[in-house]
Order: C-alpha cells, then structure tokens, then sequence
C-alpha cells in the first residue's frame, strides 16, 4: 500500500459536489437523530454546503445546529470531516464517546470513531461497508465508502466501480465525475483524469470546484499556466475559494520557476560551449567578479575571481585540446533571483606532456540574476566520482 497522497489529503474536498437536479433526499443524507426540528433543517442546508464545497458555509450552518441540539451527533459528525485537526479531534472524541439515542447508521459511524480515536491511521473501511449494506440507495453511503477505498492502489478500481454505480443511480450528480478524475490522477490515467475533470465542467459550469479541480489536474501534468487560469476562474465564479487563490499563485510561480529554469539551462549550455572553444575570455565572462565570488576545486577554495582566472589560463596553457560532455543536469530554482545547476560529466583533455587525461565529475553552480544577466556565484567541481 502506497502512502497516502493526494487521494487522502484531497479526495474529500472534493466527495460530493455541485448537483444539477436534486436528488430524493433520502437519497442524499444519512439518516440523522434529532428532536428539534430546527436542527435537522440546519444538518440538511449544512450537507447541501457540502455537496457545494461551501465548507466554511458548512461550518457555520453546523455550529448552528448544534446551538440548536447540543448533543446533535450528526453535527458532530459534519464537523469531523472538515476544519483545522484540534476542531476534528475533538468531534471525533464527541462521536466515540456519544451516549444518546442513535439510529443504526450512527451506531456504526460511533464504531469507527472509537476505532479512528485509537488509531488514528484506521481507516473505516468496514464501517463504510456497513453503512451501504444499511442504505444501499444512499449516494453520500456509498461515496463515503468509495473514499476510503480510493485512498489505496489495490482498492481504487473497486471504488471506481462504486462510481460508476452512483453515476447511474444518479446521472445527474457532478461529484461523481470530480471524484473520479482524482482516483484516475492518483492512478496515473490523466487522460481519463482530464475527461472526467471537463465533464464536471460541463456539469456545473457554475460552480467553482470544478475548475479548481481541473486546476489540479493542470498542475498534477506540469502545465503550470493553465492551472494559473484555472484557479483564477474557480476563485472568480466564488470569492470564497480562498484555497484556489492560494493555489492559482502556487501555480504561477511554477510557471515562472520553469521559465527561469528554461532561461538559465540555456545559459549553462552556452557556458559549456565556451569552456570547450578554449576561449577563456569568453569563459570566466560566465562568472561574476564581485566579492561573492567562490570556486571549489577538489576542497581548495578560490575565493579571489582573478585568482580563480589565473588558475584557468594557466590550464589553457598546459593542454592542447580539452572537452566536457554533460551526461545528467538538474536545474533547480528556489528563488526568483537564483538558480542551482547540478551537472555529471566526462571530461577529455591532451596536455602538452604526459598522458591524455579521461574522469567523470560533479559540476554544481549557483547562478544569480545581476542586472538582467545570469552569472555564476559560486562553484563546486569535484572530480573523478566514483560509478
């Protein structure tokens, strides 16, 4: 079993979203305990925030709810599946520790609570299955069960037939596509990921989950400026999709990571290419002479740039020919100033006496932006390297 990724940690933000028509409502909520009536309209309007991933709504429609029936176990319930992890622990502790009257369905979600608050790795796998077997018509049943089998790779394509079951049980319910784009992401099947994601589109083109998830699919294939819009039209259709903001900028500055990544591999292939024309002039141009200045040879530091000059004329004047073929280059981009590139390479050389010299090596620079031109700070070279 893989670890849990963005099944897990995602999957239910995004279980049961946006409806074009309405379901029997049966068929849409658990059965839920409750004397005051104004509770369990509050629990309804609160499950149909979720459909809508209006999970602040939720939140404050729940509290209301349980304002209404303190020792509401539903609302509890609600509250454990979403908010910061102090305000679901301690709905999960009111479940398992739950004494009032429950109808079957709650009993068995107070089952796993006990067992999730023991461990809480435990996922209600059984429980899920109970719940089904109790309202096998019930769609947020059988999703929920479709959820906690989706976060593992040996029984995903179980919890996507559960989907497809949903899906004609309800064809008009949008979440089904949503869920499923994110179980074939997790599947690595993004062209199925995508088909699903543009049928929710089509679904609930009024809605904003849609196009954050399809914005996560944008970023799940590294196409970074797509994702950028996607999120931006997620975060426009509803302001408070604040998570699509955060994640539009996210995107955005992938996208210009991978633009000055692009910018600075170019530049670090002109710098080979002008090591290997033995054009030194040209060569240390690739380097800046400020006070920053560092080049590690084997351990020796040469902290001094025209030292560091010196030390490359003095080799042009020792071989007759040299060259470097880069096998392996990593470009890596933590700020938008700088960059690190990580070469392996073979490197060839005749000195003017001796024998011809052949060993593979680590180049590793640092490159920062000054005034509009990439330069090369600091350097490590370290040679030969072991197989």
């Amino acid at each position: 079993m893989k670890k849990i990724t963005l099944i897990r940690q995602g999957l239910l933000t995004v279980l049961l979203m946006a409806m074009v028509a309405p379901l029997v409502a049966q068929d849409l909520y658990l059965p839920a305990t409750t004397k005051s009536k104004e509770a369990k309209a509050l629990y309804t309007e609160a499950m149909d925030a979720v459909y809508d991933v209006e999970f602040a709504k939720m939140q404050k429609v729940n509290k209301k709810a349980l304002e209404a029936d303190p020792n509401f176990f539903m609302a509890y319930f609600l509250q454990s599946l979403v908010g910061d992890k102090a305000s679901r622990e301690a709905a999960l502790d009111k479940m398992a520790d739950y004494t009032g009257k429950m109808n079957k369905g709650e009993k068995v979600l107070k089952e796993g609570a006990v067992k999730m608050k023991a461990d809480p790795k435990y996922i209600p796998i059984a429980e899920s299955r109970q719940l089904v077997k109790l309202y096998p018509k019930n769609i947020f049943a059988k999703t929920m069960l479709a959820y906690n089998l989706g976060g593992n790779d040996e029984t995903r394509a179980e919890a996507l037939s559960i989907l497809d079951e949903c899906a004609k049980m309800s064809p008009e319910l949008a979440s089904i596509h949503n869920t499923k784009g994110y179980m074939h992401m997790a599947n690595k099947e993004f062209d199925k990921a995508k088909a699903s994601f543009d049928k929710y589109i089509e679904m609930a083109p009024d809605k904003a989950n849609p196009y954050d998830s399809k914005g996560d699919y944008f970023m799940a294939v590294k196409s970074y400026k797509e994702a950028a819009k996607s999120y931006k039209k997620a975060y426009e259709v509803n302001d408070e999709f604040t998570m699509s903001k955060k994640k539009g900028k996210e995107a955005k500055w992938m996208a210009k990571r991978e633009m000055i990544a692009s910018e600075v591999k170019v530049q670090a292939q002109q710098f080979v290419a002008d090591y290997n024309s033995r054009d030194v002039g040209k060569y240390v141009k690739n380097y800046y002479s400020g006070p920053e200045f560092c080049f590690v040879v084997n351990g020796e530091a040469l902290d001094s740039y025209k030292e560091f000059v010196d030390r490359v004329y003095k080799a042009h004047d020792m071989y007759t020919a040299w060259n470097v073929e880069i096998l392996s280059e990593t470009v890596e981009v933590p700020a938008e100033n700088i960059a690190t590139v990580t070469q392996i390479f073979a490197y060839t050389a005749t000195p003017k006496e001796g024998d011809k010299v052949e060993l593979k090596g680590s180049f590793t620079s640092v490159w920062r932006n000054i005034d509009d031109n990439w330069k090369i700070v600091h350097a490590i070279n370290t040679n030969p390297i072991k197989e």
